[in-house]
């Protein structure tokens, strides 16, 4: 900012790429903020400790004063900092009073280079949003934390899976850089940060050593959902392989999947922050705020036990799994606004939005072991190896997760697994049957006649 402006009020050129990449500075904010126009806390964030979130709208403003972008605008404060006042001219103050603002247009959004993943409902104030962290920096990870494939999220202006900021002069500092105090996946007692170093000075950062290495599977944004996929290494010294999958039913919730496989027993969980409590044994946990919105973890595959710690003020809740080979974290994030609209912990029929849990009465025959989620025409299956509809068979070979929607005489069908599959194909038509092969990635879409 500083030398850019100067250039302009010395009237001296400066490069028309170095401008842009300044420019794009401040839209990067823009991709990454929350619908209530603050920001997530990403990596050493270290402004105001154990904040949640950040406020975006100073820097805003000098984006603004500098480009006059509404977008920017959007965000900007009509005030600038003391010590910024004196870097700007009159010309640039006078457009604080009265500031043009545009709503973004960005919706979910992908940063193919870093790594991070956004998914988006909206720029209403009460709006979901996710954002997935699955890079990591080859050259200079040091301020990297313990949180690969962790996620953050906000609705109704709560930032319902929260981040922290910290600040490196604490005692414990390496604890809030590393994986308990994220929203990830764990096994046993292994952290994702190994190998800490710290500054023996006080003054500066310390950092990990080791850190797991992320592999992006997939990601694809539509009207109807968006999906991720990744994995990454950080277990294989347990001889655990692990992914992550992440889906957004838009509007409605969340849901994320956490897969585990090895060749030997092992506890697995997952870490979920905030202040939580324990609604229906370990698979059902909700947080509350102050507006009686709120936010339950719901667990379609059964665990073992749910427990709470924390530090600092900041709380978390650990679930787990213990005594497997192989496991599936099926769970859904479920915000929501007011008492009526909870999961019902009273009812064994489940308040999904329309959503409903392994209906019993569809046209749908799937694998018994498999979980469906169905809302009119649509179906969510995980953990599936053969389908039937009408006079369709879909079969798979390895289980995996599908989503099929019925439209206009058609089945449109994306695979959600995290890893590729080949799907056989067979319609019975006129007592003759037609059959079909095809190779699918994860994200990748199929259209089939009925």
């Amino acid at each position: 900012f500083y030398v850019y402006q100067l250039a302009k009020i010395s009237g001296i050129d400066v490069d028309q790429a170095w401008e842009q990449k300044l420019r794009i500075l401040f839209k990067t904010l823009v991709n990454i903020a929350y619908p209530d126009k603050s920001a997530p806390v990403l990596q050493d964030d270290t402004e105001i400790p154990w904040g949640e979130k950040n406020d975006i709208s100073g820097v805003m403003a000098l984006g603004y004063l500098l480009f006059e972008d509404p977008e920017f605008g959007y965000f900007a404060s009509n005030r600038v900092d003391d010590r910024m006042y004196w870097f700007l001219t009159q010309a640039q103050l006078d457009l604080l009073g009265g500031i043009q603002m545009k709503t973004p247009e960005v919706g979910s959004y992908a940063f193919e280079d870093t790594h991070y993943y956004v998914m988006r409902e909206g720029w209403k104030p009460n709006d979901k949003m996710m954002v997935i962290s699955a890079g990591l920096d080859a050259d200079k990870p040091d301020h990297q934390l313990g949180d690969m494939l962790g996620i953050q999220a906000i609705v109704n202006k709560q930032a319902i899976l929260p981040n922290y900021q910290v600040r490196y002069s604490l005692k414990d500092f390496e604890l809030f850089e590393n994986s308990m105090v994220k929203n990830v996946a764990l096994v046993d007692d292994e952290l994702q940060g190994k190998q800490w170093t710290s500054n023996k000075g006080g003054s500066g950062f310390g950092k990990f050593k080791s850190l797991p290495s992320p592999k992006v599977i997939a990601w694809e944004s539509n009207d109807i959902f968006d999906f991720f996929a990744g994995s990454h290494n950080g277990f294989r010294n347990v001889d655990v392989e692990y992914s992550r999958q992440v889906i957004y039913l838009k509007d409605d919730f969340w849901l994320v999947k956490d897969n585990f496989n090895s060749n030997s027993s092992h506890e697995y969980k997952q870490v979920w922050q905030g202040h939580y409590t324990h609604e229906s044994g370990p698979d059902l946990i909700r947080a509350t705020f102050a507006d009686a919105s709120g936010v339950d973890i719901f667990q379609l595959n059964s665990i073992d036990s749910a427990t709470s710690t924390g530090a600092r003020g900041k709380n978390w809740t650990v679930l787990s799994k213990m005594g497997k080979k192989n496991f599936e974290f099926l769970t859904l994030i479920f915000p929501y606004e007011g008492y009526n609209n909870r999961i019902d912990e009273l009812n064994e029929v489940r308040n999904l939005k329309g959503w409903v849990i392994n209906p019993a009465q569809t046209e749908l025959v799937v694998d018994e072991q498999s979980i469906v989620l169905n809302k009119e025409n649509q179906f969510y299956i995980f953990g599936v190896s053969l389908l039937k509809w009408k006079d369709l068979t879909i079969q798979s070979s390895n289980r995996t997760d599908l989503y099929f929607q019925i439209k206009e005489g058609k089945m449109h069908v994306y695979l959600l697994g995290d890893e590729n599959s080949t799907l056989t194909i067979r319609v019975l038509k006129k007592d003759e049957t037609s059959s079909q092969t095809k190779e699918m990635i994860p994200g990748g879409k199929l259209i089939l006649e009925l």
